[in-house]
Parts: C-alpha cells; structure tokens; sequence
C-alpha cells in the first residue's frame, strides 16, 4: 500500500472488534424478539441460557470494555434499544464469556421513571454515579 492509499483508506477494524460488533448486533436483534414475546423473567432467563465458552473469566477491564462497545454499538443501530434491552444485551454477551451478571432496575433519586443496569460482582458494568439511581430489584 502506498503513503497516498494508506493516507485515504479509512483504518481497518481488527478482526476481534468486528466479530464483537457483529455478536452484539445479532444478541440486539434476539433480545428485542425475547422481550417482545415473553415476559421479564423468561427473557432474561432465555438471555441467561447461552452457552458459556470454556476461557478463563474476563478481567474487570474486559467486562468494561465489552460494556462500552454494546453501548457503542446499540447506539448505531435503529430503533430505541437503551435500558432494558442494552442490559440484557450486554447479560447475554457476558454469559458467553462465562460471566454471571445481575440485572438492576432502579428508579431515579429525584423524579420519577426506571433504568436498568447490569452488575457483575455487585459493581456496575459501567462506572456510573451509585448515588443517581435507588435499587428496586435485582434479578
């Protein structure tokens, strides 16, 4: 490739974020049925079911990054999938990498509405303000 081809051609993505990219956008697409046909308990248990690679557990900066890129993704996809369907997006990706995770909904502190998060090992997937939200329940 030359100095003036490799300036234009756009970087290519490593093979390992593409195929991740491609693993959340097809879970995406799964958990929107789930959760369209069944109620709240049977499609995170449906979630829950995929089976687990035989690897060692992710570290905690693996379970960030691979939250970060199913919020990343999601937001490139059409249709509104924030919340619920990211969380369990994200407990279905996990659980193929053999990471048990927890689904929080909370309300917020001042207002009214709910969210949803994921937590693994009573820790949020994300950093986020704890303080934000009231914990409701978690599945």
């Amino acid at each position: 490739m030359t100095a003036a081809v490799a300036a234009i051609a756009p970087p290519r993505r490593p093979p390992a974020k593409v195929r991740l990219g491609a693993e959340i956008a097809w879970t995406t697409l799964r958990v929107r049925r789930l959760v369209h046909r069944n109620d709240l308990p049977t499609a995170l248990d449906r979630c829950r079911a995929t089976a687990a690679r035989p690897a060692p557990a992710p570290s905690r900066d693996d379970v960030v990054r691979i939250s970060r890129a199913v919020r990343r993704t999601i937001g490139l996809l059409p249709g509104d999938s924030r919340g619920l369907v990211a969380s369990l997006v994200l407990i279905a990706v996990l659980g193929r990498r053999g990471v048990g995770a927890s689904l929080v909904v909370g309300r917020p502190r001042n207002g009214f509405g709910a969210h949803a998060w994921v937590e693994v090992g009573g820790l949020p997937a994300l950093p986020a303000a704890k303080d934000k939200f009231a914990h409701l329940v978690a599945l």
